[in-house]
């Protein structure tokens, strides 16, 4: 039952998975600007997405990179994160058995609500998460229509 309830977040859900799948590692493409954009997002950071009644909070983990690296953009309700994480490339191979932390550029969108207040999204980051706040608009309340008869 819970799956016919609304909630603002399902076509953001859905577009997060698509997206997902999209840049999934390994992926082949066979068109030329396809390779363009596998190669700009050469790994994802994992995201938390939170309603309150005041707003959206989304909390990424972006460990190793700085906070003046990460690129935040609104544009007609798409919300885009992007930036890139290096490893020194001297270090790439020497002494290495086994390298797990991906380095390379990100880039993650997410379709912003109706009742999103994009004029007034705040970001901080601490210890690697950066946490971005995106409050509701004030005036928008669900309505009750009353049937007449």
């Amino acid at each position: 039952m819970s799956q016919y309830l609304y909630s603002p977040f399902n076509g953001l859900n859905q577009l997060h998975r698509e997206l997902g799948r999209f840049f999934e590692p390994g992926l082949t493409s066979s068109t030329a600007d396809d390779r363009t954009i596998t190669a700009q997002a050469d790994w994802s950071p994992e995201v938390d997405i939170k309603e309150t009644s005041e707003g959206y909070q989304l909390i990424i983990d972006l460990p190793g990179i700085e906070p003046s690296e990460v690129d935040i953009t609104v544009d007609k309700n798409l919300l885009s994160i992007s930036g890139s994480r290096t490893t020194n490339s001297e270090s790439d191979e020497k002494g290495y058995k086994r390298r797990e932390r991906v380095s390379g550029s990100f880039l993650r969108q997410f379709t912003l609500s109706d009742q999103a207040d994009s004029e007034n999204i705040r970001a901080k980051s601490a210890h690697g998460v950066l946490e971005i706040n995106i409050p509701k608009h004030a005036n928008q309340s669900p309505l009750n229509i009353t049937v007449e008869s």
